[in-house]
């Protein structure tokens, strides 16, 4: 058994505590917040799960097998469908009215056609903001990435649940000044010995602890930023569709009250994302942005019940990611979307979680 300390509670750190625990080490973890889940968390507010930006559940995904794992319950999943997702210019990505055009869209979508507009749009949509062909493109086809209908904050109940039962210590408000072999420093002056530390924390605070050990350290990693708006209203201005994609434009929104009718939700609950395109201001993405609701969700903002908006926010990273043992040498390993894994988003939080939690020596 050796001494863990968890650096971040969100997907990444609970995972890696999980996993740390089961294999018979004493774990505690660390969080500069009081708020549990870090970005991969909701506030339900009047019946609508406000977070920061919408991002579906991959149902097979790393994620979703660390939940089944650790709780019984069942999840409340409904996926988007691809009759009811509509692409601007273009419409919906499998179309109920035109056999023709159904068979094109859906030959075109199992190419991964990169000059089809549709296809960039699912691409866009399916991968949170930057086009990938991967795994969460080819589950978007298949129903297999959906909305949590308890929200994200029901997931990460889950999994501090869990590690609540086997007494594993969540610590809040502890800033983490510094981090040396054998052991963690906070700002207001406790040390926590530790044999090992895992940095599941954001990537900017991974990269100042690291200062000393690496200067360097993730200087290949760039970050992508968005802004997003999650707004309850008493009208539909969507109709019947589930969302409304504009790949030209980098913008995305769904009604998660069409995709979650569990919510039983009156009106709408429009998540809508905006990412930022290169060498652009953020006013002016916010410009684009009120463009882009205008028009495809024609009078909204005389309809809002309660609005959520994040005018800049880091959705994820690019570039070369690290390997989670990059620094075990140094009894330190890494957890998060922003390192290097099989998986994307929130997959790869809980992947790279996973694989610290088995791989502490």
């Amino acid at each position: 058994m050796v001494r863990v300390t968890v650096v971040g509670a969100g997907i990444a750190g609970l995972t890696a505590a999980l996993y740390a625990v089961t294999a018979g080490h004493h774990v505690v973890v660390l969080d500069r917040t009081d708020q549990i889940g870090g970005r991969a968390t909701s506030q339900t507010v009047d019946g609508a799960p406000f977070g920061y930006g919408l991002h579906l559940l991959h149902q097979r995904g790393p994620l979703m097998n660390v939940v089944r794992k650790v709780s019984r319950l069942r999840v409340a999943l409904s996926s988007p469908r691809l009759d009811r997702l509509h692409v601007a210019g273009v419409g919906a990505l499998r179309p109920r009215n035109n056999v023709r055009l159904a068979a094109q869209l859906r030959r075109a979508l199992k190419q991964a056609d990169p000059s089809s507009p549709a296809v960039c749009a699912a691409a866009l949509f399916a991968g949170s903001g930057v086009q990938r062909f991967d795994e969460r493109y080819k589950a978007l086809q298949k129903g297999k990435l959906a909305v949590v209908g308890e929200g994200w904050a029901g997931i990460v109940g889950r999994m501090a649940a869990a590690l609540d039962e086997v007494g594993v210590l969540i610590e809040a408000h502890c800033q983490v000044e510094s981090i040396k072999s054998g052991s963690v420093r906070l700002k207001d002056g406790r040390m926590f010995d530790s044999d090992v530390i895992v940095l599941a924390c954001g990537v900017k605070q991974a990269e100042r602890l690291l200062r000393s050990v690496d200067s360097a350290a993730f200087s290949e990693l760039s970050p992508v930023r968005a802004s997003t708006l999650d707004a309850t209203l008493t009208s539909r201005p969507l109709g019947e569709k589930h969302g409304i994609i504009d790949a030209e434009e980098g913008a995305y929104m769904l009604d998660v009250a069409n995709v979650q009718p569990k919510l039983g939700l009156q009106g709408s609950f429009l998540s809508a994302v905006m990412i930022e395109k290169e060498n652009e201001s953020k006013s002016e993405r916010l410009l684009r942005f009120d463009r882009f609701l205008n028009h495809h969700a024609k009078g909204w903002h005389h309809h809002v019940l309660n609005e959520r908006r994040q005018e800049s926010i880091v959705i994820q990273t690019e570039g070369k990611k690290p390997a989670y043992d990059a620094y075990a040498s140094n009894g330190i390993l890494l957890a998060g979307e922003w390192v290097a894994s099989a998986h994307e988003l929130a997959d790869a939080a809980a992947d790279t979680g996973r694989q610290c939690g088995q791989n502490i020596a």
